[in-house]
């Protein structure tokens, strides 16, 4: 073999090393993806398909059901009720962004009397309660409430860092007057952070905590170290006389930052 030819297959050579290298560079991402948590792929650290590990994504199978622990109708006047369920969130790290839910509402003759659909956030490791107001029965009496969360639910890693806030209600007055009942209390958020808007939903018990009415309230933002008055009233005398109260400050966790 010539010297020129030697040449020649030289530089042949490196040209085709060059484009292979060329070549390998541009298909090497497509053929060895790097895994990620949109992929529809069960790959890197994931325990299900785009879910689990280092995944926003919260698989089904890690998850527990919310558990509903008591849900009913309390008079407001007239055929008005409103419509509470008290649930917990048992899984400690993960939440719902929004969850779609209905109460189903019967009479004493188990007649379906209508639906009431909604949606609400579920916070992490908490106690909450869903808060539907002013279901008209009709000239039917309420009898009994079912509440279910809709299939399919959507759970995402959150951390209860909001329970870890200095955020307190005091001050607790309850006034059970015969005609006009009331509750006062103050929100007081002594936190470094500013809150934005929040529910406040309160529920009056019997000396058997037993639920005898509950009340909601809004407010669109407590600042911090600040504090805000709320009152509950209802209408009409309360069944019994109460004894004990919750007041639940519903913050949405997914609207905060901290």
């Amino acid at each position: 073999m010539s010297w020129a030819l030697k040449r020649q297959l030289q530089y042949f050579s490196g040209l085709v090393i060059f484009i292979g290298l060329i070549v390998f560079a541009l298909i090497y991402p497509i053929i060895f993806k790097k895994p990620t948590c949109f992929d529809s792929q069960k790959n890197g650290d994931e325990t299900g398909i785009d879910c689990g590990g280092s995944c926003l994504l919260m698989c089904r199978e890690e998850i527990s059901t919310p558990v509903v622990i008591w849900n009913r109708s309390f008079h407001v006047v007239g055929s008005t009720y409103n419509l509470v369920a008290f649930v917990e969130n048992r899984n400690k790290t993960a939440g719902v962004i929004k969850a779609p839910y209905e109460f189903r509402i019967y009479d004493a003759n188990n007649k379906l009397l209508g639906r009431r659909e909604g949606s609400t956030f579920i916070p992490p490791n908490q106690q909450f309660a869903v808060f539907e107001p002013r279901f008209d029965s009709g000239q039917n009496e309420i009898k009994t409430v079912t509440f279910e969360f809709l299939p399919n639910l959507t759970w995402i890693k959150k951390l209860p860092t909001l329970q870890t806030l200095k955020i307190n209600v005091d001050n607790i007055i309850i006034d059970n007057n015969k005609n006009t009942p009331s509750l006062s209390a103050v929100v007081n958020n002594n936190s470094i952070y500013d809150v934005p808007e929040f529910d406040v939903i309160a529920i009056l018990y019997d000396v058997n905590h037993n639920a005898i009415n509950a009340s909601k309230t809004h407010r669109n933002s407590l600042l911090n170290n600040t504090s805000t008055p709320i009152v509950f009233t209802w209408p009409e005398a309360l069944s019994s006389e109460p004894s004990t109260n919750d007041i639940i400050v519903l913050i949405n966790p997914f609207l905060v930052s901290f």
